[in-house]
């Protein structure tokens, strides 16, 4: 007997008789197998109990909105033109209404999507074979000695699919945290549009003041004529001081025009759609820390979300690299089998890889390993953006608050007392036309820059907002600045 006898006799022995009913060793094996496959499909078939429930999360979070938006509105009404115009309207219409916001959150939801498909087992297969059809009529199929019809059905490594699935699931996450990161874009760009439009108003409204008091000076000038005390230069001068108000004034209605289109353009509406006079609120601040901001901004600002998840994500896909290099994957089968001269059968296969001799597998799980550390410096980094950018903000916003203190406190309460004393001794003879004039273009020159620093500290705050990620709790700084209605 060959050295090969005995394996022959091995392969042949469950065949030595078809008419054999199964039983004995094939009962066994057919047990033995169905057993293993009912032990494999719970653990490689389906998404983990923890997983799972992420994956509703994060669906529905990408359907309302990222973890309860102060701004957000689910069924946004349009602005009332004859009510007065509010900074958090204007702001919540502009997020609620944002097409860059509903792309990022369905961008989000596909994901979760693809979450669930990865940790779906693959497609079954449904095999036919024809055995020993005639080699000079291979298209014969009835002349076939056996046919067999196959179910396959492919189990990757236990726990590779719910890593994969987890990993796409953080992926979402960190969609998500862009939805977070695009509604602070978006707040700030509202918020940014209401000062200017704020600020447009509050000097058009200072130009007219402005206006009022020349018109004052000209009509001191004409009571002067009659006296014999004025001069046709001093006239002259206040026309020349009109016409360059007047001009100021149709540049600001410019840049009102300007405000109000970037508005409608944020709410979605029409270009000269009519909006309403700006509440009258003074100048506000934040002041909260710097740590406790970046505490905030640890957990809402949207990069640094991003980047937590993009590392969870590359850690579990290292997890499921490690497992399918070391763990092999099995396929299953189960077969139809008939020869048309005998009874028919069934039968079971079973095969699985072999992760350690050769494949892709190591070099997968040392790529993911590279990438796992790259997300790690990467989340790194952007701990130092988050620590550089809200110190910055936070500083810039001191410094605007500061300097519109000593201007609204110093600067221009001196400045008012200067020009009442010009006006004084103007009208007992004891100042020029001159004097007057320069003293009033002084006031208007600082009431002007005081609202430049109120509309910088109201960007400063929006920055500030922005790079924190989340609303901040706002306080009045000053008085407002008009308290008088203005065209």
């Amino acid at each position: 007997m060959g050295p090969f006898s005995s394996i022959r006799q091995l392969i042949r022995q469950p065949f030595a008789d078809r008419r054999k009913p199964l039983g004995g060793t094939w009962r066994g094996t057919w047990r033995a197998t169905w057993l293993a496959a009912i032990l494999v499909v719970p653990s490689v078939g389906r998404v983990s109990a923890q997983t799972s429930p992420d994956l509703n999360r994060t669906d529905e979070t990408a359907a309302h909105g990222f973890h309860e938006p102060t701004h957000t509105l689910e069924k946004p009404a349009d602005l009332d033109a004859e009510a007065p115009l509010d900074r958090d309207a204007v702001v919540a219409l502009a997020v609620a209404r944002s097409p860059s916001l509903a792309a990022v959150a369905h961008r989000a939801r596909s994901m979760v999507h693809a979450a669930r498909a990865e940790g779906s087992l693959p497609a079954g297969e449904l095999g036919f074979q024809a055995w020993n059809l005639p080699l000079t009529r291979p298209y014969a199929v009835g002349d076939a000695d056996m046919y067999m019809v196959e179910l396959r059905q492919r189990f990757p490594a236990p726990g590779s699919l719910d890593a994969r699935a987890r990993a796409t699931a953080e992926d979402a996450q960190a969609v998500l945290a862009e939805v977070a990161t695009e509604e602070r874009v978006t707040a700030q760009r509202a918020a940014d549009a209401y000062a200017d439009y704020v600020h447009g108003r509050q000097d058009h409204a200072l130009h007219h003041q402005h206006i009022a008091l020349l018109e004052q000076m000209q009509r001191a000038v004409q009571a002067r004529f009659t006296t014999a005390g004025a001069r046709l230069a001093d006239a002259a001068r206040v026309d020349l001081e009109l016409a360059k108000t007047r001009r100021s004034i149709a540049r600001i209605d410019g840049d009102i025009a300007r405000a109000r289109s970037t508005i409608n353009a944020l709410l979605r509406r029409g270009a000269d759609a009519p909006l309403g006079t700006p509440r009258e609120v003074g100048p506000e601040t934040v002041r909260i820390p710097v740590a406790d901001l970046l505490a905030r901004a640890l957990n809402s600002r949207g990069a640094t979300l991003a980047a937590g998840a993009r590392v969870r994500a590359a850690r579990a896909r290292r997890d499921a690299a490690e497992v399918e290099a070391h763990v092999p994957e099995f396929t299953v089968g189960l077969g139809y089998w008939q020869d048309p001269m005998r009874r028919p059968g069934v039968g079971a296969t079973a095969s699985m890889s072999l992760p350690w001799l050769w494949g892709p597998q190591q070099h997968r799980l040392d790529e993911a390993r590279e990438r796992e550390a790259s997300e790690r410096s990467s989340d790194d980094g952007a701990g130092v953006d988050l620590q550089s950018e809200v110190s910055v903000a936070r500083a810039q916003l001191a410094a605007f608050e500061q300097e519109l203190t000593v201007v609204h406190g110093e600067a221009v309460p001196a400045a008012r007392r200067s020009i009442d004393a010009v006006r004084a001794a103007y009208t007992t003879g004891n100042a020029s036309l001159l004097e007057w004039v320069d003293a009033a273009r002084s006031v208007v020159d600082l009431q002007m820059e005081e609202t430049d620093l109120t509309a910088e500290l109201a960007h400063a705050v929006a920055a500030l907002e922005r790079a924190v990620g989340s609303q901040l709790p706002r306080v009045a700084v000053l008085t407002p600045l008009l308290t008088e209605e203005h065209p």
